[in-house]
């Protein structure tokens, strides 16, 4: 089955893109390092978030950034996946932006290098974190401190914190410790899960 060829006008915020590994270096180690550790989707390598149909929210090497489709990301392939709830989908969106905003001004949101590492093997322990932990986090964001992240991680933790919002569980999106998402689990989780629906991908250079 040939998957459908989406451009930048079918994305909508709330949108999850997962990168797919590509021949540059970091992509490479990203992969044999999920490989290794058993990942079924070692060759998803990064995750972000959509505000808008042109912009992604991701966390890399700079830290919460926020760039174009149609230009930094443009040679870039992905997977997209959709949130059935409009409502938690928007609100994911817009923590997404609100959170780069805060790393624009602040810096305070670097890349979890060591976390990310860590995540690689630390799968299978560890649960979301409870609303209060999430209020508190965010508190610590919104003053400015120091919180680091890695891409899956916050995909994983915005979705989980805007579901509380919502009324619902953090546990019905996503039942695992943000800190244990890796691009790959993230992917698996993804296939499967009922709220969510693989849209289509977004090819390289084709935008």
């Amino acid at each position: 089955m040939t998957a459908q060829a989406l451009h930048c006008r079918d994305l909508q915020a709330g949108d999850i893109l997962l990168k797919v590994a590509d021949t540059a270096v970091t992509s490479r180690v990203i992969q044999f390092g999920q490989s290794l550790a058993g990942g079924r989707n070692a060759q998803v390598v990064h995750a972000g978030l959509m505000f808008d149909p042109y912009y992604v929210i991701e966390a890399q090497a700079a830290g919460i950034t926020a760039h174009d489709l149609r230009v930094q990301n443009k040679p870039y392939g992905y997977y997209v996946y959709r949130c059935g709830d409009i409502n938690m989908a928007r609100g994911a969106g817009t923590c997404a932006k609100m959170m780069f905003d805060i790393h624009s001004r602040a810096g305070s949101m670097k890349y979890d290098v060591l976390g990310a590492v860590g995540s690689l093997f630390g799968f299978g322990t560890g649960k979301p974190l409870t609303p209060g932990d999430m209020d508190a986090l965010l508190d610590r964001i919104l003053e400015g401190r120091n919180q680091g992240f890695f891409c899956s991680q916050f995909v994983v933790y915005v979705y989980q914190f805007v579901a509380e919002q919502c009324g619902k569980p953090a546990t019905s999106v996503f039942a695992y410790s943000d800190a244990k998402a890796t691009p790959s689990v993230l992917a698996a989780t993804l296939v499967k899960h009922p709220s969510f629906t693989e849209v289509g991908c977004l090819f390289p250079n084709e935008r």
